[in-house]
């Protein structure tokens, strides 16, 4: 019984007590220490309010950081579920959230305490672990002094420890990098920790939209927060594999929903597809200079509109990659696309997956009140049928979308071609990304994307999802028969039954998995 409860006490950050003493300049709070781990070992992710401390709630100072620290697991609460946020740590308490975190190996020998009798069970092994390697010290007289708090200067100095062993599992550099015409790209390189070669770089290409190196998101109301890259580069880094990403032009970080993006519009209308594969050109040729990445194979991971500028960047630039990775691809030119997805198609083959009928060419008024999914008031602002139903056949069809989008495809086209920006921001932001009107022009004098990579020569695999509304899987399966015909065999198609355009991103995210991105992490590792 003695074992267990020793056992059962050692998972939570508690002792007996809770403490009540607040912090002072010289001494660290627990929201200080959390804030501090967090940004070195990259914590962030935040999923909902579910399991929320006892003591805090949205409008606390902080709630983010501590949320993050109790879903890490590394930060459990006191029995009675709070977290005292600005109350001071203690040595102890912060060995043992330093031992949850980095998961020590415990030594072979010692060490030994002069005041081990006084120090609490639960963190003993945890204060061994994290004094053997140089994270925190004894005294001069060899005591530890689990109770006294801790100080700034202790925590600085276990972050330079934590770093110097490599142990804060990956390393961020920003990088200003010269493009072919002068424009400086800001990006973040991820590295594995303490790595002196590595042998693969993965390059990721964004999609469409006013894009950070971070892409955070969060939604406040609901507790959620995270950052989409950071996801990427924990997994490809903790395979040895460093990664690199960047902020599209004319962006920088940002503290505003949606997007966390600051946008200047003289650097943002050089958004086009191909100064964006020049930029991947000089990117590649940059970090090719660090003699971390001198030997490393070169990998661009393409996401949606990624997927025509990353073949666009070898076939056409010379972007000297070794591979390509393309997710959520878009085989047509994005005229054709936009006329997909404003003409009515795109929304119809949502309403089939909302109304569980994928595969039919019409929804009955039947289907569409049986509502499987109680999306009609919550979704569709309680829409009745006939409300949709434009032409009134008693059905719902593309043609009822195409009539409901009309005006709008119409206005964006007339918009793109007198080069009305202000046409665009005030009519189109509610249905996609801010954008200016020479990336559209850019993209229609682009070929389709299958005449493109059809000039690359290198392996090329394709994740696509048959749930795919904004790029259908159909395009795949038409570079594929494209490429069985000429003869070449350096595409490999990967489709997924079920999956969406981000290929059901949010599955690996809440750590339910997802199939396609257990497939493009393990095709790097293998590369």
């Amino acid at each position: 019984m003695k074992k267990f409860l020793v056992l059962f006490l050692s998972l939570l950050l508690i002792i007996a007590p809770v403490s009540t003493v607040q912090a002072v300049d010289n001494n660290i709070s627990r929201s200080d220490f959390i804030k501090i781990v967090n940004d070195t070992f990259h914590v962030y992710t935040v999923l909902g309010t579910e399991e929320m401390f006892s003591d805090i709630d949205l409008k606390t100072e902080d709630y983010f950081e501590l949320m993050a620290a109790k879903e890490n697991g590394y930060i459990k609460g006191y029995t009675d579920g709070s977290v005292h946020p600005g109350d001071i740590i203690t040595r102890a308490e912060a060995a043992l959230a330093l031992d949850n975190l980095i998961k020590l190996p415990q030594p072979v020998d010692g060490p030994v305490f002069e005041d081990e009798q006084n120090l609490p069970a639960w963190a003993l092994g945890s204060i061994q672990r994290v004094v053997a390697r140089g994270i925190l010290s004894a005294d001069e007289n060899g005591a530890f002094n689990g109770n006294k708090p801790l100080s700034m200067v202790e925590m600085d100095n276990a972050v330079a420890s934590i770093k110097s062993l490599g142990l804060e599992g990956r390393e961020d550099e920003i990088k200003i990098i010269k493009s072919f015409d002068g424009f400086e790209v800001t990006g973040r390189l991820s590295v594995p920790a303490e790595k002196e070669k590595i042998d693969k770089l993965v390059i990721f290409v964004h999609g469409t939209g006013p894009n950070t190196y971070e892409m955070r998101r969060q939604n406040s109301p609901s507790g959620i927060r995270f950052k989409y890259l950071d996801v990427y580069a924990d997994n490809f880094t903790n395979n040895g594999t460093a990664f690199f990403t960047y902020n599209t032009r004319g962006i920088s970080l940002g503290a505003e929903e949606p997007y966390y993006a600051n946008i200047d519009e003289n650097g943002y209308r050089q958004y086009t597809p191909r100064n964006i594969a020049q930029d991947i050109k000089c990117i590649i040729d940059e970090l090719k200079q660090d003699q971390r990445l001198s030997n490393a194979e070169v990998i661009l991971l393409g996401a949606s509109e990624g997927t025509v500028i990353a073949p666009l960047a070898v076939s056409k630039y010379g972007a000297e990659a070794d591979g390509l990775l393309l997710m959520g691809y878009c085989n047509d030119n994005m005229r054709d696309v936009l006329e997909y997805q404003l003409g009515g198609e795109m929304s119809f083959f949502n309403y089939t997956l909302l109304f569980d009928v994928v595969g039919s060419k019409e929804i009955t008024k039947e289907q569409y009140e049986a509502d499987p999914k109680k999306i009609i008031d919550s979704v569709l602002g309680g829409a009745s049928f006939e409300d949709i139903d434009m032409d009134g056949n008693g059905v719902l069809t593309v043609d009822d979308f195409a009539i409901m989008m009309t005006q709008i495809k119409d206005g964006l086209f007339e918009a793109v071609e007198d080069g009305d920006d202000k046409w665009i921001k005030e009519n189109m932001t509610e249905i996609m990304p801010p954008l200016m009107t020479d990336w559209f022009q850019a993209h229609f004098e682009l070929a389709k994307t299958e005449d493109i990579m059809t000039k690359v020569d290198i392996p090329i695999y394709i994740f696509q999802g048959t749930y795919d509304s904004n790029c259908p899987v159909q395009g795949t399966y038409d570079v594929q028969n494209r490429f069985e015909k000429l003869g070449k065999d350096n595409l490999t198609v990967n489709i997924y039954d079920g999956y969406d355009h981000d290929l059901n991103f949010s599955q690996l995210l809440y750590g339910s998995g997802s199939q396609a991105f257990e497939d493009i992490f393990s095709t790097v590792k293998d590369f």
